[in-house]
Order: C-alpha cells, then sequence, then structure tokens
C-alpha cells in the first residue's frame, strides 16, 4: 500500500502556509473539532456531537461514524481506510478522545 497516511487529530493547526500533508492534516482536525451547526453560512460542516456524554466505548463508536461521513463529504483528497482513537487513559478521564486517522491519497491526488 503506497502513498498510506496516518495522523492523530489533536488539533493545533498552522493555517498560515500550509501545504500538502500539512494543508490536508488541518482539514482533518477542522473537520473532527467543528460542532455540526457552529460556523455561520456552513450550518452543515463538521460532525454531530450527540455522542459527547455516552459512555467512552458508544462515544467512540459514534465519533468514528460520524468523522468517516464527514470526511468523505468534506475532505475528497483522501480515501479513510481506517480510523481509531489514541490510547491515552488520563486524557479520557478528563472527557478527551483523539481520533486517529488512516488515509491514502485519493486517485488523482498529489502532494
Amino acid at each position: 500500500m503506497a502513498n498510506v497516511f496516518e495522523m492523530a487529530l489533536k488539533g493545533g493547526s498552522n493555517i498560515f502556509a500550509a501545504s500538502g500533508l500539512d494543508n490536508i492534516r488541518n482539514c482533518l482536525c477542522a473537520i473532527a473539532a467543528t460542532r455540526v451547526g457552529s460556523v455561520p453560512l456552513y450550518r452543515h460542516f463538521g460532525t454531530d456531537w450527540q455522542w459527547v456524554d455516552y459512555p467512552e466505548p458508544v462515544a467512540m463508536a459514534r465519533f468514528r461514524a460520524e468523522l468517516m461521513e464527514a470526511i468523505d463529504k468534506y475532505e475528497p483528497r483522501v480515501e479513510i481506510i481506517s480510523i481509531s482513537f489514541k490510547a491515552d487513559k488520563t486524557q479520557a478521564i478528563d472527557g478527551r478522545i483523539y481520533p486517529v486517522v488512516k488515509f491514502r491519497l485519493a486517485d488523482g491526488v498529489t502532494l
């Protein structure tokens, strides 16, 4: 499998002068961190956070499904292979889960 990438989406993007893989990472982080309905004039962008108060396994499954759908819709440069979550018990205790997205570039996309 050529051109397979894996990124932990922990926020903290550099929107200035981002290109190539950094630009894709910024877009994936924006999709994961944006709540549907929070962007004026682009109300459907992001993920629905209905899963936030669910038990961790349920929240992860719902977030994974939401994120896959949103990335398919808003980031056409990538094809998702899988989404897992960074295992960090101290972050999970604080209510934070970080998705790790494994993807390949879509046909015709170059960096």
